[in-house]
């Protein structure tokens, strides 16, 4: 199966090797020749634990490549991931879908024969639809299907996240696409992780919601820390005895400056949006 991955940042890099460690033949394509250029030489661009043996292996197995000519590497694909980033848009706190809608144009322009095309980009409620639609619109006469599958890695543990999944979501509207993704994904099933399948908006949603409830416990202990605080209780004896609770769970009752990094700030946000 020939998978071709748009963006060689964290979320394509690691999910496009990890494809490729379950045996597809896959090739990163970024804008950024530098970048191309620095991976093809072993050097990755980002800091992920035992990634950069993870490409060398599967470069050097001949299933993983790299390339900055997306035309050349659309016609061969039977999957296409869409991975590059969605920041916050300036000014409104919306998700700024440029590069996506970009991406989506430029495969149209280049399809040839049946194609799945895979938002694996965090992205709001409708924007498959929105792919689909341009898709269709540079080229009426395209044979694809688009689907969602949004990514749920953790810095510093994403390739055992991606290999061991908690589960796998995909969201489509045709029993083709999902022949195709759960194909790709047949190595998930020897490990029996779930895999949910449903429509567009519902994966879309899932991301969000999950990310959102994940800062929202952060936030909650905190909370919990300050009131500790005040009436001399110990927040880690609380949140352990919250912990302790099946219905809650211990993970996220850490106390701490508060939650950040490149994911939750920009999702909960955009979740906002998503609401209003």
């Amino acid at each position: 199966m020939k998978v071709v991955m748009i963006g060689a940042g964290y979320v394509g890099l690691v999910s496009g090797a990890c494809f490729a460690e379950f045996g597809a033949s896959v090739t990163c394509v970024d804008v950024v020749q530098e970048k191309i250029d620095a991976l093809r030489d072993g050097v990755m661009p980002i800091y992920e634990p035992g990634l950069d043996l993870l490409v060398k292996k599967n470069v050097d197995a001949g299933r993983l490549g790299f390339s900055t000519d997306l035309a050349s590497e659309v016609p061969k694909a039977d999957i296409i991931f869409i991975a590059v980033g969605t920041p916050t848009r300036r000014g409104d706190g919306h998700a700024d879908l440029k590069y996506v809608y970009a991406a989506a144009k430029q495969i149209g322009q280049h399809l040839n024969g049946y194609t799945v095309i895979v938002n694996k980009s965090t992205v709001p409620v409708g924007t498959a639809s929105q792919v689909s639609r341009l898709i269709a619109e540079v080229n009426p006469e395209a044979d694809f299907s688009v689907a969602s599958n949004p990514e749920f890695l953790r810095e510093g543990a994403a390739i055992g996240d991606f290999m061991r999944p908690d589960r796998v979501v995909l969201g489509i509207e045709d029993t083709r696409a999902e022949k195709v993704l759960r194909e790709l994904y047949r190595p998930i099933n020897l490990i029996e992780a779930p895999i949910l399948v449903t429509n567009w908006e519902s994966a879309e949603l899932t991301k969000y919601a999950a990310n959102a409830f994940l800062a929202t416990k952060i936030s909650f202990i905190n909370e919990i820390a300050n009131l500790c605080e005040a009436v001399g209780a110990d927040v880690h004896d609380v949140a352990k005895g919250m912990g302790l609770d099946a219905r809650i769970g211990k993970k996220f009752l850490h106390p701490g400056p508060g939650y950040g990094g490149s994911c939750f700030p920009k999702d909960t946000l955009a979740l906002i949006r998503i609401a209003q």
